[in-house]
């Protein structure tokens, strides 16, 4: 909780080297990843997009955070645990004329998170660099230099709140580390980790690969309507998503309320009910700090989806009333990440 606290005041700071990072680069890179993933792809250099790899039956395979570097390179991060299965499905769908390289960047670039209201005043203090949202707005990435260290700050991050991605060599990492934290000591600075991460990530209702995200559900189930474009000629999956949304979806995702929890929350596979019958799942859960609110994600028959639809959930074999929520209920205008309308 004091994690979330600080980060939702001050600013927080979070190691995720973890995460997988690859480069794709060459003449057919662009249009080879148009065909790759659902979205598009950025088009502008600096621009980062949230895109996904759909399998042939149009469940969501992997998800990428695209930047494009030039015209001709684009960088890729994805979830850390999942590293071989999406760097080998980027492979294997690869034109093999040689005019797409894939280049392995894990083990060579570290990532360090900072979030929170004071996040831009610390970036601001480690460099000259103009970081305002008039010059570096939020979806956006750059090059910026801090002490003498070269740093892509990405403006994106999991849990909300404005901050960046900094992604660094792996070589700079505990001196890069030292320089914000030294920095950030007028603003509050105070590490926080992946359970508090988590428990911010659900109160956006931001999906997560493995559990919102699977080959399981659709990417229209898993309510991925925004980041898929239909009017692109071709994408892995195309044909088989349009075909269930045609056929009717058997799921769609919804967010909870779980009223009058004792000393558990949900955690993901707990069953739904209405009226004493299965209707769904939760997918994953736990305490949003921020709303001071027990939460869950998960899927359940659309006709029971609409926000206010009272059901039950099973936690630890005990039965508790929920309430269906509008999605990302902790800020639901983006106006803190966005820093917009003086949320911060």
């Amino acid at each position: 909780k004091k994690e979330i606290v600080n980060t939702t005041n001050n600013v927080g700071i979070l190691d995720m080297t973890a995460f997988a990072k690859c480069t794709i680069s060459g003449p057919g890179a662009e249009s080879f990843l148009e065909r790759f993933v659902a979205n598009k792809v950025p088009k502008n250099i600096g621009r980062i997009g949230l895109c996904h790899a759909l399998n042939k039956n149009g469940g969501i395979h992997s998800e990428f955070t695209i930047q494009k570097q030039s015209e001709d390179k684009f960088y890729l991060v994805s979830a850390g645990a999942l590293q071989r299965l999406d760097h080998d499905y980027l492979q294997k769908n690869m034109p093999k004329d040689n005019s797409v390289l894939f280049t392995q960047e894990t083990d060579s670039i570290g990532v360090l998170v900072i979030a929170g209201p004071k996040s831009k005043k610390l970036l601001q203090k480690l460099t000259h660099f103009d970081v305002t949202n008039e010059t570096f707005p939020w979806l956006t990435g750059r090059e910026i230099i801090i002490d003498d260290i070269k740093v892509n700050a990405m403006r994106v991050n999991y849990v909300g709140e404005l901050g960046w991605e900094l992604h660094h060599p792996i070589s700079s990492q505990n001196k890069l580390f030292d320089l914000c934290f030294d920095a950030g000591q007028e603003f509050g600075i105070k590490p926080f980790g992946i359970r508090a991460m988590d428990s911010m990530r659900l109160e956006k209702s931001y999906r997560m690969v493995g559990t919102e995200l699977s080959i399981e559900y659709s990417a229209y189930e898993s309510a991925m309507d925004r980041f898929i474009d239909q009017n692109k000629t071709q994408f892995i999956g195309k044909e088989a998503l349009i075909q269930s949304q045609n056929d009717g979806l058997e799921y769609l995702l919804i967010t909870l309320e779980i009223h009058d929890v004792d000393d558990a929350d949900p955690i993901g596979n707990n069953a739904l009910l209405m009226d004493g019958r299965v209707i769904g799942r939760a997918t994953s859960g736990g305490f949003g700090f921020r709303l001071n609110k027990s939460l869950a994600l998960g899927m359940v028959k659309p006709k029971y989806a609409k926000p206010g639809t009272q059901l039950d959930i099973e936690i630890l074999n005990k039965t508790y009333k929920a309430t269906i929520i509008i999605d990302s209920p902790f800020d639901p205008k983006n106006e803190r990440l966005r820093d917009i309308n003086e949320a911060n």
